[in-house]
């Protein structure tokens, strides 16, 4: 029995999966044992896809290979059905673990059985914050987030208010939503949920996840006791014209449609 079941999922994350396998195995990891779950979502560049091959015949990963790439829901929910610890914890390949992270992770969820879902803090390379948690959102301050509206004072404050501008990164509390790029939450909360709703491909599903684990009657934690590097390098954003030439900005688009309309009487 494994107290933490890792899973990170990779595709065509070149060698950020090495470096986060790396960062893991660094860890203070003593006396929580541990197993290391990396998905390969149908990755077609084979500098990550060699390392984990590499890393899984030496017993540091079990590596599961999907054909195609299934989202980012499908591809952790594909690594989170072989996970046998009591809890699963969520990493991207580009987020750096410190040395007694996880550790300290599992110890609160030891103490808090009624926190269904943790979240760190953030923080960039350069240990600047980055926005780890947020409040509920309308469609329209997602729109403004990702144009040039939130230049302007009166939607500026909205986006403020949505991202928690005013948000004491310090404290330990509850908090509406969780950004997924790290978290952990016990496997029996995340079964009972059925894990990530594979109907959003990419974007909007750590937030689906978060509403669910609050509807079965669990809290949603951010825990800012703990911090991991965040290596993001942001998926949407920029002018309206350019925005309209991104297949991912129309991804985000149809994620966030199903997001509000699946959730339109919360």
């Amino acid at each position: 029995m494994f107290d933490v079941s890792a899973v990170m999922l990779n595709y065509n994350s070149k060698y950020f999966p090495k470096m986060c396998v790396e960062a893991f195995y660094r860890a203070d990891m003593e006396g929580v044992p541990f197993e290391f779950i990396a998905v390969d979502n149908g990755s077609t560049e084979n500098v990550s896809l060699g390392y984990l091959e590499k890393a899984s015949e030496k017993g540091l990963v079990e590596l599961v290979r999907s054909k195609r790439n299934l989202g980012f829901g499908g591809g952790n929910n594909l690594g989170a059905a072989k996970a046998r610890g009591k809890y699963i914890l969520i990493l991207n390949p580009d987020i750096f673990v410190g040395e007694e992270s996880v550790k300290k992770m599992v110890e609160y969820m030891e103490k808090h059985p009624d926190v269904g879902i943790l979240g760190p803090k953030l923080v960039y390379p350069d240990d600047k914050i980055q926005d780890s948690c947020r409040r509920h959102m309308k469609f329209r301050d997602l729109v403004i987030k990702r144009t040039f509206l939130k230049r302007l004072p009166l939607f500026r404050r909205r986006v403020d208010k949505y991202t928690m501008e005013d948000f004491d990164h310090s404290v330990t509390q509850e908090v509406d939503l969780l950004v997924g790029a790290c978290f952990i939450i016990p496997r029996e909360v995340y079964e009972e949920v059925g894990g990530f709703d594979e109907r959003y491909f990419l974007f909007m599903e750590d937030f689906d996840l978060c509403r669910e684990i609050a509807k079965a009657g669990k809290k949603v934690v951010y825990y800012p006791e703990v911090s991991v590097t965040h290596n993001h390098k942001r998926l949407s954003g920029g002018s309206i014209f350019g925005l309209l030439r991104k297949k991912v900005f129309w991804i985000h688009l149809m994620s966030a449609f199903k997001y509000f309309w699946k959730w339109r009487k919360g």
